[in-house]
């Protein structure tokens, strides 16, 4: 048996054939007929990943039939029958970054939230801090902003913070499956943010492709060599090229940004005015910060 096999490997490993109470200090999985579970403090991150890749997660409990086909379809590898819809859809993580209270208040918390989104959007729990609310594409959908603000009330109102991550609109079929994986790729990048998006993750991700890139290595060392070229980039780039609010977010007059902008380019040929030049130079930035 496999699971003796672990159990040797990992001391701490517990098992039973019946669903174990979850928490976020160890990683769950199952395979038949056993659930297992294993602190995390006794994995490397590798072992983490080579886990979640040979065992599935357990499944969690469904309230109904709907939510179990879309727990098949966005997290398991099992075959599916789906019906034709012309229909499209957003799938919303959700992960809480504080301690997860008790299994009550967890609850309450769960109605609290599903109570911002449209009555039929379904809301489904993997772990006890991890979820997706699945939205069917249809009138006003809530935006970043409705969102950063539902996160703030929520810690108001359950002392639980809680950062979300807006997916794109797709259609219901397999390839959803995929889709939904690149998501929550790009939903573990780390980020700060309270509200995550497509946009605002894949740029890091494609920064890290650049690795190998001398040029981008080059564009690095003006910032080892003086750091204000740094926050002038990425105010930039978060005021899409705009002069006057730049200069306004940082405090300094415009012909100072304009001054700054023309000795970059005298230092890289690289023209911050332009947006290819500004994305070459904000990615660079962030595979520097890496």
């Amino acid at each position: 048996m496999r699971i003796q096999k672990l159990k040797e490997r990992y001391p701490e490993l517990t098992y039973s054939e019946k669903p174990l109470r979850q928490n976020t200090t160890h990683l769950f999985f199952y395979e038949s007929p056993y659930y297992f579970a294993i602190p995390k403090k006794a994995l490397t991150s590798a072992e983490q990943d080579l886990l979640q890749t040979l065992f599935q997660a357990p499944a969690p409990a469904f309230k109904n039939e709907q939510l179990h086909d879309w727990y098949t379809l966005l997290f398991t590898q099992e075959n599916l029958n789906l019906k034709e819809e012309n229909a499209n859809y957003r799938i919303i993580q959700f992960q809480i970054q504080s301690a997860v209270p008790s299994k009550k208040t967890l609850q309450e918390w769960q109605k609290a939230l599903a109570s911002f989104f449209a009555q039929d959007s379904e809301l489904l729990m993997l772990t006890d801090d991890y979820g997706v609310i699945i939205e069917r594409v249809a009138g006003s959908l809530l935006g970043e902003e409705e969102l950063d603000a539902i996160s703030t009330t929520l810690e108001s109102d359950f002392y639980m913070r809680v950062q979300f991550f807006m997916g794109l609109f797709h259609p219901k079929n397999l390839l959803l499956r995929d889709l939904f994986a690149e998501e929550q790729h790009l939903f573990r990048q780390n980020t700060n943010q309270l509200v995550q998006t497509v946009e605002s993750n894949c740029l890091p991700m494609i920064a890290t492709h650049l690795t190998d890139s001398l040029l981008v290595r080059q564009i690095g060392l003006i910032f080892e060599k003086d750091d204000t070229w740094e926050p002038l980039i990425k105010a930039l780039w978060a005021q899409q090229g705009n002069l006057s609010m730049t200069a306004k977010a940082m405090f300094m007059h415009r012909n100072t940004i304009q001054y700054r902008i023309d000795k970059f380019q005298e230092l890289t040929n690289l023209s911050l005015r332009k947006t290819d030049g500004l994305l070459l130079a904000y990615l660079s930035c962030l595979l520097f910060e890496a």
